[in-house]
């Protein structure tokens, strides 16, 4: 299997991010892994490149009612996905 693979990931103290390593190391023997944490994301564009997605976000803050990862995905999640969505209806 020739498949690409998006490894995206948010981190606060590191173990996110450990354990993104620890994908991308047993992925890479089968798979092109684009391995990127979410801060570094420099467009949507990027998703849509792939043929899957490994999707990785802490469990900060996780009582809270909105920005509940303390990383970039809040962002993601609370102002570029609902403008992706808009766009696609």
């Amino acid at each position: 299997l020739d498949a690409t693979v998006g490894l995206y990931f948010g981190t606060v103290g590191g173990n996110t991010k450990t354990v993104a390593n620890h994908i991308k190391a047993a992925a890479d023997a089968d798979h092109d892994v684009t391995f990127c944490e979410i801060e570094d994301l420099s467009s949507t564009d990027a998703f849509t490149k792939h043929d899957a997605l490994i999707i990785g976000a802490p469990t900060w803050n996780t009582g809270a009612e909105k920005q509940r990862t303390l990383t970039g995905w809040d962002q993601w999640l609370y102002d570029v996905l609902p403008s992706l969505a808009s766009k696609m209806n």
